[in-house]
Parts: structure tokens; C-alpha cells; sequence
């Protein structure tokens, strides 16, 4: 009879397919980690471009209205100047600092992202095998007493 072995192959070819199975979602979960993360990050940097644009718009406005004032009121020199650059300065310390935000955020996105990963069961080859062998043994097994009990029932 060759019913211990056909049990093992069986035992083995199911615990194949569930390996399988789970493997397929294992590459579905890192896929739709890397998708949310990418999709984060989008966002984190359009979100800063657009900071950035309506902080330069708001220094170009307020220089703007320092030149009109200065020029209405028919002052000038190095007073002006200085006022000038320290409206550029801001703006440019601005600008960096929601850039560096950004830069922090995407960071924290990434580490949100290998987190993750790390939290999806992803066995190894190795484990996996095992996994099959130990089914196929105990599918072995199982044949091997079905036989002896159908022995033992013709001799009964």
C-alpha cells in the first residue's frame, strides 16, 4: 500500500499552497506599506512647496510695501537697506525652516514604513521548508496509522 506516502505528498502539497497563499500576502502588505508611504510623502512635499510659495509671495509683498513707503515718504540709505535685507533674511530662514519640517516629516514616513515591514510576518525559506517537511512527516504519520489500523482490522 502506498497510502503513507500519498498522505505525506498530500500533507505537503497543502501546506505548500498555504505557504503560498500567505507569501502572496506578505507581497500585497509590502506593497500597500510602500504605497502609503509614497502617497505620505507626496503629500509632505507638496504641502511644503506650497508653504514655501506663500512665504515667498508674503516677503515679495512686504518688501514691496517697504519700497512704496520708503518711496512715498522719501527715505533712503543704508536704514532701508538694512530693513530690506532683514525681510529677505526672514523670508529665507522661513522658507528653510518649512523645508527642514518637510525633511523631518518624510523621515518620520520612512520610519512609520520599516516599522511596519518589520510588524509582517515574513518567513524565510528555511522556515518555510520546515513548515512543508513537517507537514509531509505528519501526514506520514497519519498514513502509517491509518494503514496499521486497517491491518489490524483484516486480521481482527
Amino acid at each position: 500500500m502506498c497510502e503513507p506516502t500519498l498522505m505525506m505528498v498530500a500533507a505537503g502539497a497543502a501546506k505548500g499552497l498555504q505557504i503560498w497563499g500567505q507569501r502572496q500576502s506578505t507581497k500585497a502588505q509590502f506593497g500597500a506599506l510602500a504605497n502609503q508611504r509614497d502617497a505620505q510623502n507626496e503629500e509632505i512635499a507638496g504641502k511644503a512647496s506650497r508653504e514655501m510659495g506663500e512665504r515667498v509671495k508674503q516677503g515679495r509683498a512686504e518688501r514691496a510695501t517697504m519700497q512704496v513707503a520708503t518711496g512715498e515718504a522719501g527715505v533712503g540709505g543704508n536704514s532701508v537697506a538694512i530693513n530690506m535685507m532683514d525681510v529677505m533674511f526672514q523670508q529665507d530662514y522661513d522658507v528653510a525652516a518649512i523645508g527642514k519640517d518637510a525633511d523631518y516629516a518624510q523621515r518620520s514616513s520612512e520610519a512609520r514604513y520599516k516599522s511596519g515591514l518589520a510588524s509582517v510576518k515574513n518567513p524565510s525559506l528555511l522556515e518555510n521548508s520546515l513548515q512543508i517537511a513537517m507537514a509531509g512527516a505528519g501526514g506520514y504519520a497519519s498514513g502509517l496509522q491509518i494503514q496499521n489500523a486497517k491491518a489490524l482490522g483484516a486480521v481482527g
